[in-house]
């Protein structure tokens, strides 16, 4: 009996992923690893037919002859032969893993062409949407001095002390004071700026850093960071392989305490909350430290930042898979995503702010939490894809550059859309599509 449209089918996972990546994700059992798929196009005829099943698991998309896949259950839901007992397994090199994303049987349905069923959301095509921002709320970004400093006499140090958390500053020089060999001079307040003045520099440079300190000039005036920093080589070097933002207790027993403190002091900074007032939109992303994959090593820190300045307002730490899963708005999500970026934003729950995100955070469930939440949503869609119309958007022609289709649902009470577009490089997506979903009132 040929397989049709919508028959759950199981397939080796070696055959899927191919033996190498089967073998990293299933290990020395991959070969006898069965994956569940559904059957979601029939190409060609007679001998040559081919199958395009879609894996849920593995969120991979493959051709194949009906010799190499087996039915489990028919497109009408019932049981083909006896189900086979499978493992579910999430790996990741990420330092944090997501919440694997729950999939649902039902597959988007293209009824009349006008509209469709996704995981029991329906959605619309329509012509467009043409919004008026006049009647959304205004805000603007603006930093809000106090008396304490005049107009007249703000320096970069003023604006870099608004970001810092200050407070901590006399502990930083106490702990890396303590932290220096026996004999060496302790640390002052001035050293500790001048070597943050050091490495904001070295930013901005390609040099050696060996040679920040000339002094000789050559085609171009030397740097003379010993000059321009009151600070010598030798003495920024000691204090940089010293510098502590916690106690030598506190470093014990806890692999982020090194840093821990100076990012929740960033948070909890109130002189930056009183004088820095954000504008109407949001921007989250990804900031990585040393190579995310094959294996994940070195820091990773996900945050949120103010879309017109680009000054960040908040940051988290990747604390890995276990400690993740156990925060704020995971059990009620499921999805790490979510959640994280319902973390990062919890200051401006109800603000009616618009947050912009990566396929780091965006997904149905995101757009309608960030309604939940009094904020709207507008995010690039990439893997989760449960309740949005991916079918659809997959096999939907683009016969110009540029050309676009819009779609839209009511999901919980809240409006949200759905839109696409030809676009030659974004190579990274499926058929060469961008794909944004975005929620709205």
């Amino acid at each position: 009996m040929p397989f049709l449209v919508g028959d759950r089918v199981t397939c080796n996972a070696a055959k899927v992923l191919g033996n190498k990546h089967a073998k990293q994700r299933y290990g020395r059992l991959f070969k006898e690893k069965e994956l569940l798929g559904d059957v979601q196009r029939i190409d060609g005829k007679g001998r040559s037919v081919k199958y395009i099943v879609y894996f849920d698991e593995v969120a991979t998309s493959k051709a194949f002859s009906a010799r190499s896949i087996r039915r489990h259950s028919t497109a009408a839901g019932g049981n083909a032969e006896a189900s086979i007992p499978t493992a579910i397994s999430i790996s990741s090199s990420s330092p944090n893993p997501p919440v694997e994303e729950p999939h649902d049987q039902e597959s988007n349905d293209v009824g009349d062409g006008s509209s469709l069923s996704c995981h029991g959301v329906q959605w619309k095509v329509v012509d467009g949407i043409v919004e008026d921002w006049r009647s959304s709320p205004q805000f603007g970004t603006h930093i809000l001095w106090g008396n304490d400093v005049e107009e007249v006499h703000r320096t970069p140090l003023d604006y870099w002390k608004l970001s810092f958390p200050s407070q901590m500053l006399p502990d930083v020089i106490s702990w890396t004071s303590d932290q220096l060999p026996v004999g060496c001079p302790k640390a002052t307040e001035e050293e500790i700026l001048a070597v943050f003045g050091v490495l904001y520099s070295l930013t901005r440079t390609s040099e050696a850093r060996r040679d920040l300190w000339s002094t000789k000039d050559g085609l171009f005036p030397a740097p003379r960071f010993g000059e321009r920093y009151g600070l010598s080589r030798d003495r920024f070097e000691i204090l940089l392989r010293h510098l502590s933002f916690c106690s030598a207790l506190e470093a014990t027993g806890d692999k982020w305490a090194p840093v821990r403190r100076l990012v929740d002091g960033f948070l909890m900074n109130e002189e930056y909350r009183k004088y820095f007032l954000d504008g109407s939109s949001v921007l989250m992303n990804l900031y990585l430290h040393g190579e995310r994959k094959p294996k994940g090593v070195g820091c990773e820190l996900k945050n949120c930042a103010d879309a017109d300045t680009k000054i960040i307002l908040q940051l988290e730490i990747q604390e890995g898979a276990s400690i993740m899963a156990n925060k704020e708005y995971v059990a009620e999500y499921k999805l790490a995503g979510t959640a994280q970026l319902l973390r990062l934003t919890k200051p401006w729950h109800g603000s009616g702010r618009a947050i912009s995100a990566d396929s780091a955070f965006a997904s149905v469930t995101t757009a309608i939490a960030c309604r939940k939440n009094g904020m709207h949503f507008t995010g690039l869609v990439k893997t989760a894809t449960r309740m949005y119309p991916k079918k659809y958007m997959d096999e939907v022609e683009f016969p110009e550059l540029g050309d676009d289709v819009t779609l839209v649902a009511n999901v919980e009470g809240h409006n949200i859309m759905a839109h696409a577009w030809g676009d030659k490089k974004a190579v990274k997506f499926a058929k060469k599509k961008l794909t944004k979903l975005r929620s709205e009132e």
